[in-house]
């Protein structure tokens, strides 16, 4: 009796255990040229085509400062609300690795470009502030290719300029953190400081996840390493608050590490170091960093507004409310078009072509934006004329909903006229109330035992009926006909017992 009280105690201090999260952005910056040589900046290039002695660190080598990387920093910083440093310091950090062939990367430590600042959120229509740590330059690490049992290593990434943007430790939830990141990349894009390609890692998110009940220190953090994606990290973070409170329920204490997501779940990369193990010190071939007045004033010429952000989110409210004003949309669906602006287009394309605004907003927001999800960068074939000409069949009750959902996602991809494939295909709705009522008496003979069930009250039996008889009509009846002709087949049969 004992065990089961304490367990039950321990059940519920972990439970009350707060997420605590830091999210740290790397984001490539918009220049020709790597950080510290004249090496063009490619992608998809031979590998180790784009290299020199410098960003390989080959002895006798000097590095010489990019002077645009510092100026999309001071941008960044500036966009940011933070504080400029006036002369910063770049720093080697030490650690070995097959992709970084010098040994160490030059970095900033205790003098970065920028410090502080904030981000600002809205969630739920309530707008957050999250206060940043600093920003600092430094180049990037190559890659490696892994290939069956074997790696391969591509340097032409290695001293590419990035900045690093540190948030502090300030987020509680992995749907906020989600937010953070997603404005942090709209602020760097609209500031010009970087393309923001994820899928090339132009902008690629660390997190730091803790857990600790409310009040007290800090818990042991685990990072999270290189996620190029708003949902993915939320589903990384979501799934490491899992794990760590499993591990701490199990009576285990949690292990300082770095973690790699890879989809579905985090897989251990190796115990994590702290700034001590980098043996940090300043980098003896460049001198201090100096920001003139130049790269002020570029910051206020690029920047429509500053702070950025919070420009941003006000631009954002205000085209939301127009946006519902102008089609008498709900806010939740405003917004959800908003977020998508090729889903935006094709409303504001469907609408022009005669399309009801909120039946267009449901198409788009359900079957074809599940599509797109899907689909993963696919061409986007549907056409606004196809999407309206398809709902007008619905409305007309030429096609059922269901058959039409299937066909605006083969249209998506495939591309194809709604008219030609219903007429070839034979999608036409069944107006047929004698079949219908046929078929329906047919399953319930054919089940009696399930719809003795439906009888004694289950009502869900109702579903496997319901499933069954659009398997036969292959979707191309009314749903809702075909429930009544089977509750009245249902009934009837009760009634002959």
């Amino acid at each position: 009796m004992v065990v089961l009280v304490a367990f039950s105690c321990r059940r519920n201090v972990v439970s009350a255990l707060v997420p605590t999260i830091g999210l740290e952005v790397h984001c490539q910056l918009l220049t020709h040229t790597k950080m510290f040589c004249a090496c063009p900046i490619v992608h998809g290039a031979e590998p180790n085509s784009a290299v020199c002695p410098v960003c390989l660190g080959h002895p006798g080598s000097l590095p010489v400062l990019n002077e645009q990387a510092v100026r999309l920093g001071v941008r960044a910083g500036t966009a940011l609300s933070c504080a400029v440093d006036p002369q910063s310091v770049f720093a080697r950090k030490h650690y070995f690795y097959p992709d970084l062939p010098k040994g160490y990367q030059i970095s900033q430590f205790d003098r970065p470009l920028c410090r502080g600042g904030y981000i600002h959120v809205d969630i739920a229509g309530k707008r957050h502030r999250y206060a940043l740590e600093r920003i600092h330059l430094e180049e990037d690490a190559g890659k490696l290719n892994h290939e069956g049992t074997r790696s391969l290593v591509d340097w032409n990434r290695g001293g590419t300029p990035l900045i690093e943007i540190v948030g502090k430790p300030d987020i509680h939830t992995a749907e906020a953190a989600a937010e953070w990141f997603r404005m942090m990349h709209r602020v760097m894009t609209t500031a010009g400081v970087t393309q923001g390609d994820m899928q090339k890692g132009h902008f690629r998110c660390d997190a730091n996840v803790s857990l600790a009940t409310e009040g007290a220190p800090l818990g042991t953090r685990v990072e999270l390493k290189n996620i190029n994606s708003f949902r993915f990290l939320a589903k990384a973070i979501r799934h490491e608050i899992e794990r760590q409170k499993a591990v701490l329920k199990s009576g285990e204490r949690i292990v300082q590490s770095t973690r790699s997501w890879t989809g579905s779940e985090s897989v251990s990369l190796r115990s994590k170091e702290d700034a001590a193990d980098y043996r940090y010190f300043p980098e003896p071939d460049l001198g201090p960093v100096p920001v003139f007045d130049s790269d002020h004033e570029d910051a206020q010429k690029h920047l429509p507004c500053i702070p950025l952000d919070v420009w941003l989110l006000d631009q954002e409210s205000q085209r939301l409310l127009d946006v519902q004003t102008e089609f008498a949309l709900g806010a939740k669906d405003a917004a959800a078009l908003l977020a998508e602006p090729t889903l935006f287009s094709l409303f504001q394309d469907s609408v022009k072509a005669g399309g009801d605004p909120q039946a267009m907003a449901n198409w788009i927001r359900g079957p074809i934006a599940r599509w797109k999800k899907e689909s993963e960068g696919a061409p986007f074939l549907l056409t606004s004329e196809q999407l309206v000409l398809l709902n007008q069949r619905v409305q007309d009750g030429v096609l059922t909903r269901a058959v039409a959902r299937e066909l605006v996602q083969e249209i998506c991809g495939r591309g194809g006229q709604v008219a030609e494939m219903i007429h070839s295909r034979g999608l036409a709705r069944v107006n047929d109330a004698e079949r219908v009522s046929q078929v329906a008496q047919d399953l319930v003979s054919k089940h009696a035992d399930a719809a003795e069930k439906y009888r004694s009250g289950d009502s869900r039996v109702l579903g496997f009926f319901m499933g069954q008889a659009m398997r036969i009509f292959e979707g191309k009846v009314d749903g809702g006909e075909m429930q009544k002709a089977l509750i009245k087949a249902l009934s009837n049969e009760g009634l002959g017992d």
